[in-house]
């Protein structure tokens, strides 16, 4: 990745934490079919991908490069979306869940495809991207979150469990008997 990495890599933990709560969400619906499978499996791995991510572990070297498995994972997460969109399709529901999944792994992979090195660069040549400014990168990091949290959301919606989630309007706090609480009358 390049001298930018650590905003990149957040913002690329944010888009797989997304896509992994959006799987996860979509098992409960899905399974035992081989899409609540895939789901299960991706969400799972996504989760754990993100906190990798997050905490900047990179591959041991098993005889290639780190950026040669960050290509690899490019295309897994392609493959994954395609495979999510195409079971979804043959089972006739496409909904927010899967093109929530899908667009979040595809921004992952974009991010990672257009970060990591091709084979032939010069790992010693100087960088032509420079570390954002920490006013641009907390922009950046912003508008990642607030973007990957709304389609997060909305993707949530579409599942079982957000179906069946109790609406905010419904949430009340317990009655705490002794405990007198100040109301302004209005």
């Amino acid at each position: 990745m390049t001298s930018s990495a650590p905003v990149t890599r957040v913002l690329v933990a944010f888009a797989l934490l997304g896509a992994g709560i959006v799987n996860l969400g979509l098992v409960r619906g899905a399974l035992p079919g081989l899409l609540g499978w895939l789901a299960l499996v991706l969400g799972t791995a996504e989760l754990v991908a993100a906190l990798l991510t997050l905490r900047g572990t990179r591959p041991r070297r098993v005889g290639s490069r780190a950026d040669d498995v960050a290509r690899a994972a490019v295309g897994v997460l392609v493959a994954a979306s395609v495979l999510g969109v195409a079971l979804a399709l043959a089972g006739g529901h496409v909904g927010a869940a899967i093109a929530a999944a899908a667009a979040l792994q595809l921004a992952a992979a974009g991010v990672v495809g257009a970060t990591t090195r091709r084979r032939g660069d010069d790992p010693a040549a100087p960088s032509t991207s420079r570390r954002p400014r920490p006013a641009t990168a907390l922009a950046m990091l912003f508008t990642g979150a607030l973007v990957v949290s709304t389609v997060t959301t909305a993707g949530l919606t579409d599942t079982e469990a957000g179906a069946r989630a109790v609406p905010h309007s419904e949430h009340h706090l317990p009655d705490l008997s002794g405990l007198e609480l100040h109301h302004h009358g209005g």
